[in-house]
């Protein structure tokens, strides 16, 4: 038996929740507030941020799935890019995933939180060509809690 909460069970995005200032690369810099909506059932992301490739403003809904089911993650953003996304755990803390296919050959992406403080973390887009043998870093973004 652990004292350790469930990373996948109702509470495992609480760390989350809050208003943060977000650094990536030289000069990468935006916002993201994450707030309960809907009776505190849905986890909700709004993202701003300013960077080399200019403005991206995004959008995520999270929801645990019924009582005992899957997180899962639907991001929308400036873009037009959209990403369902799946709840798993990854080392010892929720993590989200997306199985998706680029030149005919499948991919999984996913994010991690790592490095998880109260007040500090590092936030990781990655993705696996080799089904998840290896990861390669795409974007990583580090949260300071305002």
């Amino acid at each position: 038996m652990t004292d350790r909460p469930d990373p996948l069970g109702p509470d495992g995005l609480d760390f989350w929740l809050g208003v943060w200032d977000l650094k990536w690369g030289e000069s990468g810099r935006g916002t993201n507030t994450i707030d309960r909506a809907v009776g505190g059932r849905v986890i909700r992301e709004t993202f701003e941020g300013h960077g080399p490739r200019g403005v991206l403003h995004g959008f995520s809904v999270s929801i645990r799935t019924g009582e005992s089911g899957p997180w899962r993650q639907t991001w929308v953003d400036s873009t037009g890019g959209y990403i369902d996304l799946l709840g798993v755990e990854v080392d010892g803390r929720i993590s989200f995933q997306h199985l998706t296919e680029e030149d005919g050959r499948p991919v999984t992406q996913r994010m991690v939180w790592l490095d998880v403080t109260p007040d500090a973390f590092r936030w990781e887009w990655q993705r696996s060509v080799d089904d998840g043998a290896t990861w390669s870093v795409e974007w990583a973004v580090d949260y300071q809690r305002r």
